[in-house]
């Protein structure tokens, strides 16, 4: 879209110039309308051509300076068109014009080294944390906790809710063997990290397109596999993994999570786990057997009256 505008106010700036060699040259006196008005639409046009096509370069050079670039470019085109007043109108300012224009371009270049400086430090500290996230025993065994049963499944619903609520009245009996419930601790310490990379990208303290760049194939999976735990864990606290959500739009186009919130479901995010039969048995494994359930020993009786057991 800049490269639109760029394109008008270059055409613009020919057109005056066109048009003043024509009033100069062609056009018989007297002239329809001050030769002024020309060149200050001229000055304008062309001066916010340049600034444009230096805020494009700029901006493309260092991604980071985008935020306050348009107010910076304003005040540049608009040292331009008070050089020209000036210059032709009222001369005895040079000396301050001179100190605003030296004044404006020390600034921006100021402005420019510092938010370069800002970039590399960032970068530096994304980095370190990337290569911390492979050199940490913690980090790689929640991970191999999780995908040792979820690599290709979600946490199932039930689970999902036993996690964050387990004191409610159908989950007395429940008993989750300890790999499950591993994978379940791991999965959610994978939620939390994004979580935090999220949160960093949102307040500038780490680099959006390196962490990209590295983790968004991974994040959309995560998403996915922790689905009913992100549901279950926003009703406790609808701020609950927010920048994990957001992260997942910006880097994959949607969010499961948002999606499919009223609909959980039918949400694609694959096979859940455990479920059917593994599921119940699980949820029921300290419940007691009732007496119709318990086995009973058959029993004989002989010729004499004497019991005996049947084995």
């Amino acid at each position: 879209m800049n490269k639109f505008w760029i394109g008008v106010s270059a055409t613009c700036f020919i057109l005056g110039i066109i048009i003043r060699l024509v009033l100069l040259y062609s056009f018989p006196a007297p002239l329809p309308f001050p030769l002024d008005i020309v060149d200050a639409f001229m000055v304008a046009s062309g001066g916010l051509t340049a600034v444009m096509a230096v805020h494009q370069f700029i901006k493309s050079k260092y991604a980071d300076t985008a935020e306050m670039l348009p107010l910076f470019s304003t005040i540049i085109w608009t040292v331009i068109v008070s050089s020209y007043v000036i210059l032709r109108y009222a001369p005895t300012y040079q000396t301050s014009l001179s100190i605003l224009v030296t004044g404006t371009f020390v600034g921006m270049g100021w402005w420019i080294q510092a938010i370069t400086t800002a970039a590399n430090t960032r970068r530096t500290h994304t980095l370190n944390i990337i290569m911390a996230s492979r050199t940490s025993s913690e980090y790689q065994e929640q991970t191999r906790n999780s995908g040792k049963i979820y690599r290709a499944s979600a946490v199932c619903a039930e689970l999902a809710e036993w996690r964050f609520s387990p004191n409610k009245d159908e989950f007395k009996y429940t008993e989750v063997p300890d790999a499950i419930d591993k994978a379940i601790s791991g999965t959610i310490y994978v939620l939390n990290y994004f979580e935090f990379l999220a949160q960093g990208i949102k307040y500038r303290d780490l680099d959006d397109c390196l962490l990209r760049e590295c983790f968004s194939a991974i994040l959309a999976g995560i998403e996915r596999r922790g689905f009913h735990l992100i549901i279950e864990a926003q009703k406790g606290s609808p701020t609950a993994f927010e920048g994990l959500i957001r992260l997942t739009k910006e880097w994959n186009g949607e969010s499961c999570v948002e999606k499919y919130r009223s609909n959980p479901d039918n949400s694609a995010i694959g096979v859940r786990y455990p479920i059917g039969n593994e599921l119940q048995d699980i949820l029921n494994a300290k419940k007691p057997l009732d007496a119709a359930d318990v086995p009973t020993i058959p029993t004989l009786v002989t010729n004499e009256g004497v019991l005996a057991t049947s084995g």
